[in-house]
Order: structure tokens, then C-alpha cells, then sequence
């Protein structure tokens, strides 16, 4: 667009700049400016009352000088008769407040300050606040003046501009408001001196959008000042001039297009449109996203997709997009969903591209399947000026984060009847591209450098050399061309770290580059450049060129793992020069990294090349060439591998080509071998400098094609059928060997010449492909395998034998890329190749952006090849899980595969818990112990004997950073006990576990057992040596070092005398359940809202735990936590104590906990004065993985604040239940009227924003008052406009047990074997029940069992001695019937009657029910076949009867019992056996896979019947087949542990044989027969000689399955204890 279509800018006598908006000069720019503003203010408001509205984070910073200067202007301008009043109303801050009841509020606190027409509204804030304060001076006395005074960067280039105002709803944002224009804007910079950092860059993706689609200058100035522009953000670096400057100068390019845009286009509808650019796709993004993304992040996604969107159109340049792209990184806004910023801000969240288009489809200007997009022309420019509809599959194809590759050659034929010729231009070279970046930057004058390759290593050079060098560039010829220019050597330390991603090439020259830096002053740390990359890049090695450089007097340390990035490079003074030795048997990027930077050494260099043959010397001799290239000659010695480089400066050349890269060159032209058109590639030929322009000549020719080429193009035609290569060194083109690897695996003809018979293919020299983006030659032979193409690694290479295109597939799955380029262009040109039309998915198809951005574009655009997107697949789901008592599918719990380092002392128990982890997680196990002595090829005993402790502890020291690099994800790693002790060692777990206060970067577990265990056990254990001290001094002094690093505490409690294998066993379970815990990407809550019934916790109030376990089953009846009142506790101060407490409960208790410190003020007995302690206390409750984290919420004073803001940050996983307790019964159930009474909904404002769950307790001294605290709770939080959490709301004393009966989320319960309640009105789970019965709110139910015979049935005592427990008003009783039709009618009419709670089911009826009754059922029972239990559900609109099958999980939870018991561990060898054939053994199958049968048998006497059974029942996942014999039933190897499940009747069983059946054997055994107490079969296991069985009744399977069927139909869990003490008393007097 042009500049002059722009409001009208002019500067005033005071130097401030103002912008005319719809014909008035309303907006002024300039910076601390608060005087100028108010003195505008009174001269041309006239008005009696100026209200300024702000929220209480403005307040503390901004309010008070702009009211000192408002007054005193207008005390100027106003008599004495008649003053002007000052008035401020500030609101609480966040999207939350802009509500119409907030407004309600406001208004109504005008009217009551005697506000009338004569008033000014001043908004003073951010976008909230200028909208919802903007509505209030719209409709205010039908309209009163309003001025804008922005304090965000959004706010100033955004929403203050154009007049509109609105209020959010339930419904949506925005929705109610209208347009009106403020009298003033005032933009003053000051403001975004005291903004967050991330505020000012959510606000700068505007900016940069409006120079995107409108400025092509102020695009510039973003490119070149991103230093100075962000600089402002930091409040240690001083104002000056150039970055006040340069801020103000795109601050008022931004206001000044939207102020054109509104003056054209007051009311959108048209032109206005163009500012939504990025805004289509990134308000879908923020719909998922929000609030873990801004606005602002957003939208910078959604410009860059919507800019790639313009590109697959061929609208748009690979250059224009490079650009866009680049300045959103340079200022820290992310580019995708991918982005590392992304996924560390929200975790576990996913943006499906269905999700996206839905959200996408709301717009009512869309038409069907098309979107309105705002597409890019260039920079400065758009395709038309409004939004361009765009069709959404090609919206899909560029949102999905995968493609499919369909390939056109139809089966037994060629590609096509007529074959094509194709030309096309490759893009530059990234090699050329990167040397010619470093050189022109180094160099002196100006350079045009064209043909440069936009990709994202290039991109990492050119903001690197920004840091380093300052460089300035501009753009030309519509973005073709760069102009640099050069430093002339300058160069300086950046005021950051230099982030390189995965850009080897920019990491290798950028070493030496910094290298040259001259020393000023004194050297610190932190004037030294740190280059650091990806966890990728943090593996390839570099140390090579680190030597060389280290030998040459070059100061360069490795920050982490030795040999790698990341790199701290200190100046010394420069490059020292002279002689400088240095292997190039890795990579050839070293050599040209020192040639590159050699010339600015203090002496002449003289390079010798050292070590093995020199790797790619053809990219060695691109090197010295360019440098001649730019004035500066180096001569090699003839026949030797020395090279001389002279002193000087580069002369950059007034313009410098950038040939095509030859490597990227091979895809189209390997695309016309496997296809048989002719591509001609129309810009690399013969003259190429690079060693892979001979891949035509030297690979293709030789598979058969024609092959053509000139000095500056390549043409190749594709042969019927390829030949295979035969043997073929490519080590002058590594990089190509990927693309000949995908050629060979179709290359079906021996190799010329060869007598194999086979075609083979056996590349070699590409040694140096293993330290690439990944190890390339691994991950060609896993992937052609994939396909079905026979590979195998060769020392230095590959081997693959072609294969016929008929036997090829598309891996199931996709392509694994390993983010590696190169991977995926090869097997997308190998998809190309496949038969009979198939088609093949690549993965990770953004890895392309590091050489050819565009090339899924020219797959599809040019050479005509579809190509599809394909979003990752859905989240797993299970089939049926039950959130109290309704079906619900839930996602399986995605956890975070960051590796986990445990710490603790020797005999903690490391390394078996360790290993217990690694095998329930499926993840590697690394005993840190073990890996040094196998990567030091020594042992530690050894080492400790000949070098002492020192230098074990440095070697252990290198070894963990070894791991914590090398194996950031899927491991876990046991650390010897130690490693604390080392400073660095401390240092580096603290920063890997987040507790220096930086990001995240994997997880660190103190496993800490008790320190008389550890003593016991070391003083049998002698692997290791002695301590040479006490144990517990050791304990004591590491003890606060294991605290300080971990972030996770778990805590074994004391090991019992006896049974201490299956109590290893039960520590392992509950281990993983706690790191299952912390590990969690989703933030599930673990108790749920919206029951059958209200879900509560009981308040344990015991002095100390150990009382409250004998009875913890008793206590945990019918709640879903437990509070911990660590105040109750006798020794509540000592934290260590805390912890054992906690420990103890865990060990005991599978439901969340909730620790509560309450004070004496709020009701508890902790100190109030004591308040950092408590909140030690509380952070350790998060540390120690209690599910809840009770936060008192009261009168917070600053440090207060800031200690709540402190804990909520580092919560984890853990929710905050943030509280406040109405003790003295003066705060009222209300919604404050006026300014600010205290009331409960001003301390639901307050509690609000740290909670996860808000917690308010008031107290009732009359009935009526529970009355209240109910119409706050159903209509006074709605008037407040906050998003929807969870609420506690109860009042205390006898009067307000009414409201405890009404909350319907984690009700304070108490229970009569406490020795007191909580808190005073407390009610027991039964009271609560029986009080809802009789208010209505909890209606009677009936539950039967349907079957026969039933009489003698244990199912009614089951289920009405739970009902009666909890004081549920259901009954249970029998239904005797043979006839499905007589079940279907009673549960059809007890429907009717509203009264049906459930059925149980049994013989002869599952399958009748199964077939005739149920609507729909879980998926498990659909695979059993039958179901034996019933209730209904809601589906859609209407209710149905839901059917499942809860005889397997009875069955698994005997087995699980029993195997714990035994001390079988998860992952061991397990083998099932099925006794019977009927029903139950079909439930019995899937037990056993359950638990981890990989195998079954099953046994019947009618052999048929088990053999149906088996087929069946098997699967992919378990191997059933039928046993001829009882006696081989049961397998007799040593090591594997049968379980076996009897089904068969006990008539049955008594007529069998069972010597030999269990003897010499080992297992569990499970018989659901139940008539007898002990059944033929459990007898014959009970007296097997040799045999060790653990045995589990037909009764106890029954009372599980009974126990599953109650949480079903109650949504609670059945109270077993008293169930299963009222049963066995029955049974067994029965017996």
C-alpha cells in the first residue's frame, strides 16, 4: 500500500505527534508526556467530572500521577465557584471484569457520586478497560465524552482505535456493545516501560501485521531494530533516543493505517477487513489455546499460515513468507503450534485441524466451504484490499502438521501414457546461502546478495549476525534480493544467547566468528556469547573445531555436555592466528569455519588438516572460493592439506549470486528417475561449486536414466525400470545419499556389469551422515523398511536391495522424519513411486523449512503430484469410564515423556524403583553407576583406588551431563547418592528441574527412605565402597541438597519385618502413581464435577496419622478426598515430620488429598503470624504430591500476594483450592452495589484468580441465611462475568447444615470415628444423603437382580448394606425370571415412574439382555458378549439402558491382589489358564489380557467349545488357544507365573481329576465359583506338593464385581468394608 494512505499525521510546538482519525486530530503519540496529556485534557473537555476508570495493577503504577496532573490542569482552568471534579473507580484486572454486570456496578457508582452528563469518561488501561469503559461512557446519560489513554502495546495500536466498545457474555466475547469514538487517544510510550516483556510482544504481532499487509518501511525498521525496539522492555537498559525513536516511529505507522482504515471504513465493511490479516486462523487458535496463548501469539501462528496459505496459491514468495517469518521469531513470537514457545506455555492442549476449521466456520461471511483470508501479495502489499475466499481443503492441507503423498502411476505401467516434461527452479543453496551471510557481514561495503535461500538455517545466520555483527539490511525486487551491510570485521557480545536451533552449519561457522571478538575492559561471564540450539543440536558434536580453536588461545567452554553445544566463547583478544592444526575427518564445516574467520586473526594463519582423510572436500573448495570471491585469496600447498590464509578484510563484491542448491536438486530430478517424466532443473548445472551437482552423472546415469546437462541446468528422464547402483562411494556427496537410498529400494535390475543376481545397491563414504539432523543412516534403513524394502547399515554406508513397486506400502503410521529435512523430501519422492495408485503419509512435514520451504507446494503445483494434509491422530480413548455414576469417554492420561533423574541416598532404593518406573512407563533405564563404567570402560571401585573421590565426582559429573543431553526424553536415570555434593552437579539438577526459577527441563525425584533402612541395607550391601564416615552425618549434610534440587519428594515409609518383597512391590505401584501424578499433560481435576450425587472430603483431625489408619477404610466411606489438617497435627512445625505424615496417609489411601494449613484467624489452630512457614508448609504439600493445595485467601498485604503468586506458579499438577472463611459471620452472601463493601462476592473476585476450586465459608445464625448464601451461589456469581471454577460454599454452626447438604462439589464432611469435627455444623456423608432425600433433592431408587435360580443371591445384602451406609434412599432387591421380556418391562416401567437406579444380570439371562434389552453398552462387554449390569444413561436427547460387564474386573482385582501378595512385579512373565468354556470364561479372557497374559489357555471337556472360545477371543495384543489336557492347562517352566481362572461349575468340578494339575507350579488361582467355601479346585491347589498358589474365592469375585456395579449406578465408591464384614458373616454362617 502507499504511505500516504495513512490518517494525516502532523508534530505540534510541543513535539508530539497527532493523527487525524475521521477528520478530527484525536490521537497524540509520544513519550512521558502525563502534563502535555492533562493539560489536553482541560483545555478541550469541557466537563464538571472526569472519572478514571483503571484496574488495581494500573492503579499501583500509573493512577496517582496522572490524577496529581488532571488536577492541577484543570485547578487552572476552573473557578472556585464552580470546581471540576477528579473522580477513580478501580476494577479488578483481566478479561473477566468486562461483564455487564461489572458495568452495572460501575454505572451505578456514577450515579451515586452525583455523575451526570457533565461527566468525561478516561479510560486508563489496557484493551479491557478501554472496552467495557468505553460501552459505560456510550450509554451513560445516553452519551458522555470518553479519552482513551492505552497502557499495552495492543491496546495502543488496536482496540483504542475505532470507537468500538463492548462487554463479553456467556455466549461469546464481545457481543454486546457499541461504536463510539473517543474524543482523545493518547499514546504514550512511558507506559510500555513498566509492560511485561511478553505483554509488549503480544502487542508488537499487531504491529508487525499492519506493516506486513500495509507498510513495507516500517517492515524494515521491525527487521533492523529489533534490539532497540525490545530493549525498552528491560528496566535495567536506559532509555535513549534511537529505540524511543524507533518505537514511536512503528507505534505511529500502526495507529496511522488503522486510523486511514476506520476514517474509510468506520463500520467494517470492507476495507477494514484487511486488519484481520492472521486473525482468521489465529482467533481459532486462541479459542483452544486461550489463556495459556495471548492474543497476539496467536495471531502471529495465524499470519504465518495464512502467509503459507498465500504461497501454496502462488501468491506469495518463498522470500516475502522468510521474511514475516523471521521478524515474528527475532521479537519472540511463536510461528506454529510446534514452536518450543507453544508447547512449554500450553502443555498437554492440542489445536486439531478439525477443531480449527470449526472454529473457523463461525463466521457468517464465509461462504459454504470457502473462508474469508486476508492473503499477502509481499510485504507492504495484499492480493486484493478485503479478504480472499479460500476453499478449505487447501486451508486443511497447509493447517495439518502431516501430508500424504498419492503417487500416479498406475499399476504394471509408467507414471503416465504421455510423459511429462516439467522445469522448475530449485532453491538456493543453504551452504552457499550461509558462507555468503558470514562474509558479506565480515566484509566492508555493501552486498547484493541474490538467490539466497529462505529456509529456517538461514534464518537462525541472519539474526545471529544481527547479535554479533549489527549488521543492517534492507529488502529489494519484491524480496529477492538482500542488501547487507557488512561490519568490516566489527563485531561485539550480544546482549542475549544465540539460539540456532537445529542449524549445524550456522553453529560450526559461527564459532570461530566468535572467536574474533575483541576483548574490552575486564571479561565477565556475562560479556561472553553463548551458542546453544535444540535438544538435537545439543548432540552433534563440534569439539573437533572446540580443540582447535582451545589450542590456537581461544577461551570456549562447554556449558553442558562436553563435545557439543551449547558453547560459552569469552573474549581474549581476538583470533591468535599462526599455526592452527585441526581434524576434518567429521565434517568439512569445521575447515571452513576457521578459513572463513581466519583472515581477521592477529597473524597470518597457516590451517594443517590432521587425522583421517578429509570428509566432503568439494564444500572445502566452495569455501576458499567464495572467500576469493570477496578479496580474499588462500593458497593450499600442492598435494598437501595445508592452506594459507593472508590477513585482510573482505571486499564485499557489489552483488554475489546464489547458485541453486544441489543437494536439494536431486529430489525433482529423483522425482523424474522414479516416475519416468523428464524434470529439467533450470538454474544448477556443471559450473556448480557443490559436490552433490555430480548426483546426475554419477547416481542417476548410472540407475539408467538420460541424463543432460549444461553449464547452468539439468535434465533427466526417467528409465522403465531402475538399476540398481552395484557399489558406489559417495563421499563427495553425502548429503545425496538419501535420495539414491529411495531410488535403490525401487532399482529392481542388477547393476550394470554386475554378476549378482539381486539388484543391490551398497553405499559407502558417508560415514559423516551419522551425526547429521539425525543418525541418517539408521534412519533410512528403519524407514525403507517400513515400506518393505530390505536394508542393513554397512560400516561407513547403507545396503539395500530393490524391491518390485507391487510389494511396496505406505507405513502403517507414516514416515518418521526425525525432524530431518532430508528424510522427508526422499520418501515423499519415494510415495511418488508406489503402484496402483497408493499413497503414503509424511510425518513432521515443517522439517523442510530448513532447505525447501515450498516444496510440498512444488510437489503439488509443479509436478503435479496430490498431496493431502493429515492432522496427528486422535487421543486414544478408552472405551467407557465413569465420572460418579455417568458414562463418560475419556482420553487415556498423556503424560510427559521428559526423563526423570532420581537422587536419594545409596539404599534408597534407586535402582529397583528405578527400574519399576522404566518398565510401567515403558521407558530406558539408565543406572548412572553402570554408564560410567561402561562409557569409561573402568569401574568405580577402581577409579575411587587409583585417582580418589575428586575425580570420581568429576567423572560422575560428566556423565550426568552426558545423559541429561543425550537422553532428554523417555529415560529415567538413578544417580549415585553423591552426586549432590559436586557444586556443578547441584547447579546443573536445580536447572533441569526448574528450581532455579527458569524453564523446565525434565524432572528430578528424591527417593528418600527412612535413614534406618539405609543403614540396614548398606550394611549388607559391599558393591560399593564404604562410606568411610556415619551414614546418618552423610544423610544430614545431603539431605538439604537432595531438598534443594528435586522437585518431586517421594517418601518410602518404614519397611515392615516380614512380607518385605510384595511391600517393595506395593512401593513401586504407588511410586508410579505419584510421578503418573506430576506427569500429567491435561489438567484433569481429580475430583469432578456434576454427579448423581455431591462429592465430598473428610477433614481428618487426628494429632497424628498412625491413629486414623486403622480405620481409614471406615473413614473413606462414600467421600472422594481427604483433608489433612496439618494445624491439628501435634507437631504441625516440623516439616520433616509433615512429610512422614503425608507419606503415610499415601501409603494407605488411593484418594486425593487435600493439605490445608488453616490459621487461628481463619478458624484453625496454625499461628497467624507464622505465614512464611505455612507457606513452606504448603509448598512442600505440592512437592510431596497432594492432589489439593488449600490456600487461605484473606487480606493479602504485599508479601502475602506475593508468596500465594509464588506457590500457584510452581503448583505443577497440583489444584488450589483458594479459601476464605467468614469466621466472625459479618461478610454477607452478596455481589457488591458500590465501590468496594466487603461482601462474598468481592472475595470471590479476590479468590478467583489464584484458584483452581474457590472455597467460601460464612456462618449462619438463622435458616434464612443459607437462603442468601443459595441465591448468591445460583445467580449472584453469574452477575460477576468470571469464567466458571468450581465452588465450596457452606456456612458454618448447627443453623447452616441446610447448606451443607445443598453444596454440590467436595462438601467438608466429618464421621462419627473422628475424635471431632472440623468445624462446627459438620455433617456425616449419611446425614448429608438422608438430608437431600428429604428436601427433594435426592429421589428413592430401585435396583434388582434379575435370573435363576437368585434366592440364595449375596447381591441384595451387597448393595442396601452400601445404601445404607451412605444413607442412600435405594433399594435392592430380586426379580426372579427367565425371560428377557419380563426384565425389559419392569425396567420400562420403574423408567416410566422415574424410580429405576439398575439391574444386576445372571444365567440365564446375560446374553437375552445382552441381545434385547441394552441400547448401547461398553466395549468390553460388546467383546464378552453378554453384560450383568443395567442403568440408564442419557444419549443426546433421550435415555437409554446402558449395558457393561463387571464380572472381568471382579476377576482382576482377586489377580492384582494376589499377584501383589507374591511380589509379582508389572512386565513379568505371566500365563492364564481358562477352566471352563461358558460365559464367564469369556470375561475371564479378558482379565487375563488385562493384567499382561500374553498368552491363555483354555481347558474344557468339550474340546470344541474351548477352541471356539479361543478364536474368538484372541488378538493382536493376547495368543489364545485350547488345551487338549487338564494337566498341560497349566504351564510348568520355572520362571513364569500362571494365573488361573476357574469357571466351571462345582458339580462339575468334582467329577474331575486334579493330581498333576497344580503341582510343581506357582501362580494365583481364581475360582468364581462360590456355593462353597472351598471348591474342588482351590482344595487340589491348596494340597499341590512343590506348588506355591495364592488363592481368591468365588465370594470375593463376587463382592468385586458388586462393588463395580454400585460406583456405576451411585458414582461413588461402595463402602467395602462394612459390605464385605455384612457378607462374610452371612456366608460364612451359611457355610
Amino acid at each position: 500500500m502507499s504511505a500516504s494512505m495513512k490518517g494525516v499525521i502532523s508534530t505540534g510546538d510541543d513535539g508530539l505527534k497527532r493523527l487525524s482519525i475521521l477528520g478530527k486530530q484525536s490521537i497524540v503519540i509520544g513519550h512521558r508526556f502525563t502534563p502535555a496529556l492533562a493539560e489536553d485534557i482541560a483545555t478541550s473537555i469541557s466537563c464538571s467530572n472526569f472519572v478514571i476508570f483503571t484496574d488495581s495493577n494500573i492503579a499501583k503504577l500509573h493512577l496517582e500521577p496522572l490524577e496529581t496532573a488532571l488536577r492541577d490542569a484543570l485547578a487552572k482552568k476552573s473557578s472556585s465557584d464552580s470546581p471540576k471534579r477528579v473522580l477513580s473507580y478501580v476494577l479488578p484486572p483481566g478479561e473477566s471484569a468486562k461483564t455487564r454486570d461489572t458495568k452495572a456496578i460501575a454505572e451505578d457508582w456514577m450515579l451515586s457520586q452525583k455523575c451526570t452528563r457533565d461527566t468525561c469518561v478516561i479510560a486508563l488501561g489496557g484493551g479491557v478497560i478501554g472496552d467495557m469503559c468505553g460501552f459505560v461512557a456510550a450509554t451513560f446519560m445516553r452519551g458522555v465524552p470518553f479519552v482513551q489513554i492505552p497502557t499495552t502495546l495492543l491496546a495502543m495500536v488496536d482496540s483504542s482505535i475505532g470507537g468500538k466498545t463492548a462487554v463479553d457474555t456467556p455466549h461469546g466475547k464481545n457481543l454486546i456493545g457499541a461504536f463510539h469514538q473517543p474524543t482523545r487517544i493518547f499514546l504514550d510510550t512511558q507506559y510500555l516501560r513498566t509492560l511485561p516483556r511478553r505483554e509488549f510482544v503480544n502487542g508488537l504481532a499487531e504491529v508487525i501485521k499492519t506493516a506486513a499487509i500495509w507498510d513495507a518501511d516500517d517492515f524494515d525498521v521491525l527487521e533492523n531494530r529489533t534490539d532497540e525496539i525490545l530493549g525498552l522492555t528491560d528496566p535495567k537498559v536506559a532509555e535513549n533516543a534511537e529505540s524511543i525513536d524507533s518505537l514511536l516511529r512503528v507505534i505511529l505507522g500502526s495507529a496511522a493505517v488503522k486510523a486511514h482504515i476506520v476514517t474509510v471504513d468506520e463500520k467494517e465493511t470492507g476495507l477494514r477487513g484487511l486488519l484481520n490479516f492472521g486473525h482468521s486462523v489465529g482467533h481459532a487458535i486462541e479459542a483452544i489455546l486461550f489463556p495459556e496463548l495471548l492474543h497476539g501469539e496467536c495471531v502471529a501462528i495465524g499470519m504465518v499460515k495464512e502467509a503459507e496459505i498465500a504461497r501454496h496459491l502462488g501468491y506469495l514468495s518463498d522470500m516475502s513468507l522468510g521474511r514475516l517469518v523471521r521478524c515474528l521469531q527475532a521479537y519472540g513470537l511463536p510461528i506454529s503450534l510446534e514452536d518450543k514457545l507453544v508447547t512449554s506455555r500450553a502443555p498437554g492442549k492440542h489445536c486439531s485441524v478439525d477443531a480449527l476449521l470449526d472454529v473457523m466456520r463461525v463466521d457468517k461471511k464465509n461462504q459454504g466451504d470457502k473462508k474469508r483470508l486476508v492473503l499477502l501479495a509481499t510485504i507492504g502489499k495484499t492480493v486484493e484490499e478485503k479478504a480472499t475466499f479460500v476453499s478449505d481443503d487447501v486451508i486443511r492441507k497447509i493447517l495439518s502438521p502431516n501430508v500424504r503423498v498419492f503417487s500416479q502411476r498406475p499399476e504394471n505401467k509408467r507414471a503416465s501414457t504421455v510423459a511429462r516434461t516439467i522445469s522448475l527452479q530449485v532453491p538456493g543453496s543453504k551452504s552457499i546461502s550461509n558462507r555468503a551471510l558470514v562474509l558479506a557481514a565480515l566484509g566492508q561495503g555493501k552486498c547484493k546478495l541474490t538467490g539466497l535461500l529462505h529456509s529456517d538455517d538461514v534464518q537462525y545466520m541472519l539474526v545471529a549476525l544481527q547479535k554479533l555483527v549489527g549488521i543492517e539490511y534492507t529488502w529489494e525486487n519484491n524480496g529477492s534480493t538482500l542488501v547487507i551491510q557488512g561490519g568490516a570485521g566489527r563485531l561485539r557480545v550480544p546482549s542475549s544467547e544465540v539460539y540456532l536451533g537445529n542449524a549445524g552449519t550456522a553453529s560450526r561457522f559461527l564459532t570461530s566468528v566468535c572467536a574474533l571478538i575483541p576483548k574490552s575492559g575486564e571479561t565477565t561471564d556475562t560479556q561472553a556469547t553463548v551458542l546453544t540450539g535444540n535438544a538435537r543440536m545439543k548432540q552433534r558434536p563440534i569439539g573437533s573445531l572446540v580443540d582447535a580453536l582451545l589450542a590456537n588461545g581461544s577461551k570456549v567452554e562447554y556449558v553442558e555436555s562436553k563435545g557439543c553445544l551449547p558453547l560459552r566463547i569469552t573474549p581474549t583478544g581476538g583470533l591468535k592466528g599462526g599455526h592452527i592444526r585441526l581434524s576434518a575427518s567429521i565434517s568439512s564445516q569445521y575447515v571452513s569455519s576457521v578459513l572463513m574467520a581466519a583472515p581477521y586473526a592477529a597473524e597470518p594463519v597457516t590451517l594443517e588438516l590432521i587425522g583421517d582423510a578429509v570428509v566432503s572436500q568439494p564444500y572445502i573448495d566452495m569455501t576458499t572460493a567464495m572467500m576469493e570471491s570477496f578479496g580474499i585469496k588462500v593458497d593450499r600447498e600442492a598435494g598437501t592439506n595445508i592452506y594459507r590464509i593472508p590477513k585482510g578484510v573482505y571486499k564485499n563484491p557489489d552483488a554475489y549470486l546464489v547458485e541453486a542448491d544441489a543437494s536439494s536438486a536431486t529430489y525433482p530430478l529423483a522425482f523424474a528417475a522414479i516416475t519416468g517424466d523428464t524434470v529439467v532443473v533450470t538454474n544448477m548445472g556443471s559450473k556448480s561449486l557443490q559436490g552433490d551437482s555430480e548426483f546426475a552423472i554419477k547416481v542417476l546415469q548410472r540407475m539408467g536414466c538420460k541424463v543432460e546437462q549444461t553449464a547452468t541446468s539439468t535434465t533427466v528422464t526417467g528409465p522403465h525400470e531402475l538399476n540398481a547402483l552395484g557399489d558406489i562411494d559417495m563421499e563427495s556427496m553425502t548429503d545425496a545419499f538419501l535420495t539414491a537410498s529411495v531410488l535403490a529400494g525401487v532399482a529392481t535390475r542388477p547393476a550394470a556389469g554386475s554378476k549378482e543376481k539381486e539388484s543391490v545397491s551398497r553405499i559407502t563414504g558417508i560415514a559423516n551422515q551419522r551425526v547429521k539432523e539425525c543418525d541418517r543412516i539408521a534412519a533410512m534403513v528403519e524407514q525403507l523398511g517400513r515400506f518393505g524394502v530390505k536394508a542393513s547399515e554397512l560400516p561407513d554406508g547403507i545396503q539395500i536391495t530393490g524391491t518390485p513397486r507391487k510389494s511396496l506400502r505406505g507405513p502403517k503410521g507414516g514416515v518418521k522424519c526425525y525432524d530431518d529435512h532430508r528424510v522427508a523430501m526422499s520418501f515423499s519422492v519415494l510415495a511418488c513411486g508406489l503402484s496402483g495408485g497408493q499413497s503414503a503419509v509424511v510425518n513432521e512435514k515443517k522439517c523442510v523449512e530448513k532447505t525447501w520451504p515450498s516444496w510440498w507446494d512444488t510437489l503439488e503445483n509443479i509436478l503435479g503430484i496430490r498431496v493431502d494434509g493429515v492432522d496427528d491422530p486422535p487421543k486414544k480413548v478408552v472405551s467407557t469410564g465413569f465420572v460418579n455414576g455417568k458414562t463418560k469417554a475419556q482420553p487415556t492420561e498423556e503424560l510427559d515423556d521428559s526423563t526423570i533423574i532420581i537422587v536419594g541416598m545409596r539404599g534408597a532404593g534407586k535402582t529397583s524403583m528405578g527400574r519399576s518406573l522404566s518398565a510401567r512407563f515403558q521407558r530406558t533405564f539408565i543406572d548412572m553407576d553402570e554408564y560410567l563404567e561402561r562409557t569409561r570402560q573402568t569401574t568405580i571401585p577402581k577409579v575411587i583406588e587409583t585417582k580418589g573421590w575428586p575425580a570420581f565426582r568429576e567423572m560422575e559429573l560428566q556423565c550426568l551431563r552426558e545423559v541429561m543431553n543425550e537422553y532428554p526424553k523417555g529415560h529415567v536415570a538413578s544417580c549415585g547418592g553423591g552426586i549432590v555434593e559436586t557444586a556443578d552437579a547441584l547447579a546443573l539438577l536445580k536447572e533441569y528441574s526448574g528450581r532455579t526459577g527458569g524453564k523446565r527441563k525434565g524432572y528430578v525425584l528424591h527417593l528418600r527412605r527412612d535413614i534406618d533402612g539405609v543403614v540396614e541395607y548398606l550394611s549388607i550391601d559391599k558393591t560399593r565402597p564404604a562410606f568411610g564416615e556415619d551414614v546418618r552425618g552423610v544423610w544430614e549434610r545431603r539431605r538439604p541438597l537432595y531438598e534443594e534440587c528435586a522437585d518431586i519428594e517421594f517418601r518410602l515409609p518404614k519397611m515392615p519385618t516380614t512380607a518385605r518383597e510384595s511391600w517393595w512391590v506395593r512401593m513401586e505401584g504407588l511410586l508410579a502413581r505419584r510421578i503418573s501424578f506430576s506427569l500429567r499433560k491435561s489438567s484433569r481435576p481429580p475430583v469432578s464435577e456434576g454427579g448423581l450425587l455431591p462429592t465430598c472430603f473428610l477433614s481428618l483431625t487426628y494429632s497424628q496419622i498412625e491413629e486414623a489408619i486403622p480405620n481409614i477404610d471406615q473413614l473413606s466411606e462414600g467421600v472422594e478426598a481427604l483433608e489433612l489438617r496439618v494445624d491439628m497435627l501435634e507437631r504441625a512445625g516440623e516439616i520433616d515430620w509433615v512429610g512422614d505424615q503425608v507419606a503415610l496417609l499415601k501409603a494407605h489411601t488411593t484418594l486425593p488429598i487435600i493439605f490445608t494449613v488453616r490459621t487461628k484467624g481463619q478458624g484453625g489452630a496454625f499461628a497467624d503470624d507464622a505465614v512464611e512457614e505455612m507457606f513452606e508448609l504448603l509448598h512442600w504439600g505440592g512437592r510431596w504430591g497432594c492432589e489439593y493445595i488449600d490456600v487461605e485467601v484473606t487480606d493479602l498485604d504485599k508479601r502475602r500476594r506475593e508468596l500465594t503468586e509464588a506457590l500457584v506458579s510452581v503448583k505443577g499438577q497440583a489444584q488450589i483450592i483458594a479459601s476464605y472463611h467468614d469466621v466472625a459471620g459479618k461478610v454477607p452472601w452478596a455481589v457488591s452495589a458500590g465501590a468496594a463493601p466487603s461482601s462474598m462476592g468481592e472475595k470471590y473476585f479476590e479468590l478467583h484468580r489464584y484458584a483452581d476450586v474457590v472455597k467460601l465459608i460464612g456462618v449462619a445464625r438463622k435458616v434464612e441465611d443459607n437462603f442468601a448464601l443459595r441465591e448468591f451461589v445460583t445467580n449472584g456469581i453469574k452477575k460477576l462475568g468470571l469464567p466458571h471454577k468450581p465452588l465450596i460454599a457452606v456456612n458454618m454452626g448447627e443453623q447452616g447444615r441446610l447448606s451443607r447438604a445443598l453444596n454440590e462439589f467436595l462438601t467438608p464432611v466429618t464421621h462419627r470415628a473422628l475424635p471431632k469435627a472440623a468445624a462446627p455444623g459438620q455433617l456425616t456423608v449419611e446425614e448429608v444423603n438422608r438430608i437431600r432425600h428429604s428436601i427433594g433433592l435426592l429421589p428413592a431408587r430401585e435396583f434388582f437382580l434379575c435370573g435363576e435360580p437368585i434366592s440364595k443371591s449375596f447381591s441384595p445384602l451387597i448393595h442396601n448394606t452400601g445404601f445404607q451406609v451412605l444413607g442412600l434412599p435405594y433399594t435392592y432387591g430380586l426379580r426372579e425370571t427367565t425371560a428377557w421380556k419380563t426384565v425389559k418391562s419392569e425396567v420400562d416401567g420403574l423408567s416410566a415412574r422415574g424410580r429405576f437406579g439398575g439391574a444386576s444380570v445372571t444365567i440365564p439371562l446375560k446374553e437375552d439382555v445382552f441381545a434385547n434389552v441394552v441400547e448401547d453398552m461398553s466395549d468390553t462387554a460388546r467383546r464378552i458378549g453378554s453384560v450383568n449390569t443395567l442403568w440408564n444413561v442419557q444419549s443426546k436427547e433421550k435415555t437409554i439402558v446402558f449395558g457393561d460387564n463387571t464380572d472381568w474386573l471382579g476377576l482382576v482385582a482377586c489377580i492384582k491382589k494376589r499377584l501383589a501378595k507374591k511380589g509379582v512385579r508389572p512386565g513379568g512373565k505371566l500365563v492364564g489358564t481358562v477352566l471352563g468354556a461358558g460365559g464367564t470364561a469369556r470375561a475371564a479372557i479378558v482379565a487375563l489380557e488385562s493384567v499382561g497374559c500374553k498368552e491363555v489357555r483354555v481347558w474344557n471337556r468339550t474340546q470344541k467349545r474351548a477352541e471356539g472360545l479361543a478364536k474368538a477371543l484372541g488378538n493382536e495384543r493376547v495368543s489364545v488357544s485350547a488345551t487338549a489336557k487338564l494337566v498341560d492347562a497349566i504351564p510348568q517352566e520355572k520362571d513364569v507365573v500362571s494365573i488361573v481362572i476357574g469357571t466351571l461349575p462345582l458339580a462339575a468340578q468334582s467329577e474331575l481329576e486334579w493330581d498333576g494339575v497344580f503341582e510343581g507350579r506357582t501362580g494365583v488361582l481364581v475360582d468364581a465359583a462360590y456355593a462353597a467355601s472351598e471348591t474342588p479346585v482351590i482344595s487340589a491347589a491348596g494340597k499341590a506338593s512343590g506348588g506355591e498358589w495364592e488363592c481368591a474365592r468365588g465370594i470375593e469375585m463376587l463382592l468385586e464385581q458388586g462393588f463395580e456395579q454400585f460406583e456405576r449406578w451411585t458414582g461413588k465408591a461402595a463402602p467395602k468394608a462394612a459390605i464385605e464384614k455384612a457378607v462374610y458373616a452371612s456366608y460364612d454362617h451359611s457355610k
